[in-house]
């Protein structure tokens, strides 16, 4: 049986496939004539997949085994309903036996994430209660030295001339000034998810729409949209796509990855999170922590996707000095249009 690079959201294991050069019909996805992979004979693919069930251990407590390798990595394309038959597949491949029902319960033992773990074995709630309840500024909970290196598998360059964008409601069609649609001055900086009360930093966006989008702004509201350029190349952390290292990249350390996938994951959700009226500043002192730690290291900013939309990517720059505004113009909102999410009462998120 063959599957195809379509059934895989890694794209080093898409490389891998495409690189192989051979071309055939996929028996999961059901993709005609396209590059292929064997899932009836050892491969490099399967050698990895290999790897990957090897960091789980069966506990009648965990979550199945298809359901974990799928929500904690980013190697199987998580829509598509062929996947846990192709991972089946490939159990049937690795432990030689066609006829095992490998759907038992599984989890990353205790023992390894205290000893990889960035945060020694405690969850990213529990750093975030501790940081906030306990002890700000000193606690033995972090660990620098097994987080630094994550950082380098999720950089984004952007080149000098880079143009990204920053939006402001204003009182009328007049609008801003571009000297004026910089970080906030000192006295009126105020908490947010990257940065502490304070400390500037220029929250900037991939495009404009996103730009609206994140400001939030109602109908009838004027908008002053500023389009700045970058003056030097810079390197950012996209935080977004730590928890898609892909383990072709970290198979030599493949333990030390798979205890802090899904606290990568839960960083990205937090730091995406609107800011709503009525939050806490101690609400975001755990993505300010993790976001001054990668500052410290000597990046330039972070990214990460947006949630009001998510084709756009939020870029949060810690010295707005390296990007110039050169140009901006007001618009009026025509237009809103809401989803929502029928909560009900007592089962409140």
């Amino acid at each position: 049986m063959n599957c195809c690079a379509n059934c895989f959201s890694d794209e080093q294991i898409k490389k891998i496939i495409v690189d192989n050069g051979h071309i055939g019909d996929c028996d999961f996805c059901g993709e005609k004539q396209v590059p292929v992979c064997s899932v009836d004979e050892a491969t490099d693919i399967s050698d990895l997949i290999s790897d990957v069930l090897s960091v789980y251990e069966e506990n009648e407590r965990g979550r199945p085994l298809f359901s974990a390798i799928i929500e904690d990595w980013n190697i199987f394309r998580k829509d598509l309903p062929s996947s846990a038959k192709l991972i089946e597949a490939f159990c049937s491949t690795i432990y030689d036996d066609s006829s095992a029902n490998y759907n038992v319960s599984v989890e990353i033992p205790r023992a390894q994430l205290e000893e990889y773990g960035i945060f020694s074995g405690h969850t990213w709630g529990e750093f975030s209660n501790a940081i906030k309840r306990k002890n700000r500024f000193h606690n033995n909970y972090f660990k620098a030295d097994r987080f630094s290196p994550f950082l380098g598998y999720s950089i984004r360059k952007y080149p000098k001339g880079t143009k990204l964008y920053r939006a402001r409601i204003c009182n009328d069609i007049k609008g801003f000034e571009k000297s004026e649609m910089g970080a906030p001055p000192a006295h009126l900086r105020k908490a947010g998810r990257v940065n502490p009360e304070g400390i500037g930093v220029l929250y900037l966006t991939s495009d404009e729409q996103t730009a609206l989008s994140e400001v939030r702004a109602g109908t009838f509201d004027y908008v002053t949209i500023g389009t700045f350029q970058l003056k030097k190349e810079i390197r950012v952390v996209n935080i977004s796509e730590l928890n898609k290292i892909s383990p072709v990249l970290y198979s030599s350390n493949i333990e030390s990855l798979s205890a802090n996938t899904k606290i990568f994951r839960d960083i990205a959700n937090e730091i995406a999170k609107p800011l709503r009226r009525n939050d806490s500043a101690l609400a975001y002192l755990p993505t300010q922590f993790i976001t001054e730690f990668i500052k410290s290291n000597g990046y330039a900013g972070v990214a990460y996707t947006s949630t009001m939309r998510t084709e756009g990517i939020n870029v949060a720059v810690f010295d707005e000095s390296i990007f110039e505004c050169v140009a901006g113009h007001t618009v009026e909102i025509n237009n809103i249009s809401y989803s929502y999410e029928k909560i009900t009462y007592g089962q409140q998120k």
